[in-house]
């Protein structure tokens, strides 16, 4: 995946956006396994994890639950397209650990996004991430192996793996447990 230019979020100066979403949100605790949002209901919410880590799932129609991606402390917490357009949510978010998270009504994060020339900006670059970060995936799932795929999510969230079961990296990753134990073996051996 190293031919696809790198836009990496962590360059990008959140603090405004920290703190306004610390200033005007409030605080909600999520234990363990409880959901902060399900699949097909309205997301009008933005949440900043002050501690925890959450997962994302999809359902599809014949009932298959998949994993399709994960946000850790210090990161953004939303389905964000659900807020834009205005429809239900894709996914379902689910709290890995007990999460702290700062949540503010989608409406507030427009507000501050349409305050100053620099916030729009910010909210630009925030979107572009979020793009690269999909259309990143969605190559990944077309054209890199299932070892390569792990390989990406190690990287990612190296210290993820203490928290999941094998079946949640497999979903993730589009594979079976039982490859993903086979890619484990082959990295240990070599």
């Amino acid at each position: 995946m190293n031919d696809i230019n790198e836009y990496d979020i962590s360059k990008i100066d959140l603090s405004d956006l920290k703190d306004f979403i610390h200033t005007h949100g409030s605080v909600r605790i999520f234990k363990k396994n409880e959901y902060l949002l399900y699949q097909d209901s309205p997301c009008r919410f933005i949440g900043l994890i002050d501690q925890g880590m959450c997962r994302f799932t999809h359902t599809n129609s014949s009932g298959t639950e998949r994993i399709v991606g994960f946000s850790l402390t210090g990161h953004l917490v939303s389905d964000y397209t659900a807020c834009l357009c205005h429809r239900p949510a894709l996914v379902s978010i689910q709290a890995i650990t007990e999460c702290r998270v700062i949540i503010i009504p989608y409406s507030e994060l427009e507000n501050f996004w349409n305050s100053t020339a620099e916030h729009q900006l910010l909210g630009r670059k925030v979107a572009e991430q979020l793009f690269v970060m999909t259309y990143r995936r969605l190559i990944e799932s077309y054209c890199c192996s299932p070892e390569e795929r792990y390989q990406e999510f190690m990287t990612h969230y190296p210290n993820l793996k203490e928290h999941l079961p094998l079946k949640e990296i497999a979903s993730y990753i589009g594979v079976t447990p039982e490859t993903v134990s086979k890619i484990r073996k082959k990295i240990l051996g070599r």
